[in-house]
């Protein structure tokens, strides 16, 4: 944040958390608690409490004997993560800009991140979109075809621990609860695609097929939407291949170390 300027947000914790990071990275080393609190103008108590969590979630390391502060494994976990995607839509632009020129779609690459799906990569086609998800934003897997893909990766018990509550519906169509979710990813894995019939923005119909690392880990996944009088289900079926194909040559360029959770 530049200096001088005032947070948009209220939320002070997370505030006084994010600057604590920004100041050890600008600091390029350790710094003491009072070093921190006076340097970002703070109670000393304040700034011990800030410290302590982060220090318990890894963000900030505490040196056991000089009880000096410098940026924790977390840090560099998170920057590693963020390089991985990068790496990821950097490799996956040329297949994507086949399938778009084929299908005369936009293409849309996804991760996953918890219980969302977020979108960093897109190579937009000439068919002009009414839902038009953007690099960077996060919609439920539940209710989208690139997420269900990314969850088709995991057992059933992984999907109870990312749902322990009902799913929300967004549509009529939305999947109800969490054994229809289930009952389609069983599907999704045994046919290797995913679709989304209207399930979080009606009308639009969406396909999209896992992307796997070479020890056949979901990584990511493939997609291309529009609206249902348009992607009747030979569109899908065309569509559906061209992914396929797409992930497939995608995945030979990849390497176990491009595994993302």
């Amino acid at each position: 944040m530049p200096p001088g300027s005032s947070p948009r947000f209220s939320a002070p914790a997370v505030v006084r958390g994010l600057r604590v990071l920004e100041l050890l990275a600008d600091a390029g080393g350790s710094m003491s608690l009072t070093e921190i609190a006076d340097e970002l103008d703070l109670p000393k108590s304040t700034m011990h409490h800030v410290l302590t969590a982060l220090v318990e979630f890894g963000w900030v390391e505490r040196d056991p004997e000089t009880l000096r502060m410098g940026l924790g494994l977390r840090v560099w976990e998170v920057g590693q993560a963020y390089d991985r995607a990068q790496t990821l839509s950097q490799r996956a632009r040329p297949f994507m800009e086949r399938v778009r020129d084929e299908l005369g779609e936009t293409v849309r690459l996804a991760i996953r991140s918890g219980s969302d799906q977020v979108c960093i990569a897109k190579s937009v086609g000439p068919q002009q979109l009414v839902f038009d998800q953007r690099v960077g934003a996060r919609l439920p897997c539940h209710a989208t075809g690139l997420g269900k893909a990314l969850l088709s990766g995991l057992e059933d018990h992984e999907v109870d621990a990312l749902y322990p509550a009902v799913p929300e519906r967004f549509t009529e169509t939305t999947l109800a609860g969490l054994s229809a979710l289930k009952a389609e990813l069983a599907m999704a894995r045994k046919a290797g695609y995913a679709e989304d019939r209207g399930e979080y923005i009606l009308g639009i119909r969406c396909v999209a097929v896992p992307v796997r690392s070479r020890n056949d880990q979901i990584i990511a996944a493939l997609s291309v939407s529009g609206p249902t009088r348009r992607f009747d289900d030979e569109h899908i079926r065309r569509a559906q291949a061209a992914l396929r194909r797409a992930a497939d040559e995608l995945a030979g360029r990849l390497g176990d170390e491009t595994e993302m959770s």
